[in-house]
């Protein structure tokens, strides 16, 4: 049986389509920058996928980071999941249905389907219900079975809203600038242990913080 209602299915065949179209407009407007893009250039320029990893409060605007091939990504099962999956699929993002807290072994088995037919993938190790900023084991294992370097990405904005939710989502106002932050790679051994998976978990999680707070730095500076 369906789970999705009549009413359902009638926002996902509308609202999706107004969404990508509202928000390629919206890029329009802004000024994109890229920083240390040579740290996934040096993957791709060997033929190599890898896994972008990003905090689900910068979810917005990483249709439009660029990148080398095609990209499948993480979405979780839940009603917002499926309008977001439609959402990028018009973006040519390929979506694995599941999260680290529902359908995450079908969900994990699937991101490595993906990678193995060729493909970078994306996550948001914190989502899609936090806490926030805290990077859960997933995407740990998910680099440690693919031998996929993780490559963690932010970006921050000259003007922006900052919402209520959990992850204080952020939205970049028209004719603001974004800039996009890439981190240094983190290499998941194949043989890593709990102890170990533990230490390289921390290891992406500082990392992500702290690019994300030297992308929220060069605005203040910059003002």
């Amino acid at each position: 049986m369906d789970r999705w209602t009549w009413k359902d299915r009638v926002l996902f065949q509308i609202v999706p389509r107004l969404y990508v179209w509202v928000l390629r407009l919206f890029a329009l407007t802004i000024r994109k920058e890229f920083f240390h893009e040579e740290y996934p250039q040096e993957f791709w320029s060997r033929g190599r996928w890898i896994i972008i990893s990003f905090w689900h409060q910068r979810l917005l605007m990483m249709p439009f980071l660029r990148h080398t091939g095609r990209v499948g990504m993480m979405i979780s099962q839940h009603r917002d999941g499926e309008l977001i999956a439609r959402a990028v699929r018009q973006f040519g993002i390929e979506s694995v249905r599941g999260s680290t807290t529902r359908g995450g072994l079908s969900a994990l088995r699937g991101m490595i389907r993906v990678f193995r037919s060729g493909a970078n993938l994306a996550i948001t190790p914190d989502g899609p219900q936090g806490p926030k900023h805290v990077v859960q084991i997933g995407v740990i294992e998910l680099a440690r079975q693919t031998g996929a370097p993780i490559l963690p990405v932010t970006y921050s904005a000259s003007r922006k809203k900052v919402f209520g939710s959990w992850d204080h989502f952020i939205v970049p106002l028209p004719f603001c600038r974004v800039a996009y932050l890439w981190g240094e790679p983190l290499l998941v051994p194949a043989d890593a242990d709990k102890e170990g998976m533990e230490e390289c978990r921390r290891l992406l999680q500082e990392r992500m913080r702290q690019i994300t707070e030297e992308a929220d730095r060069f605005f203040r500076q910059v003002s």
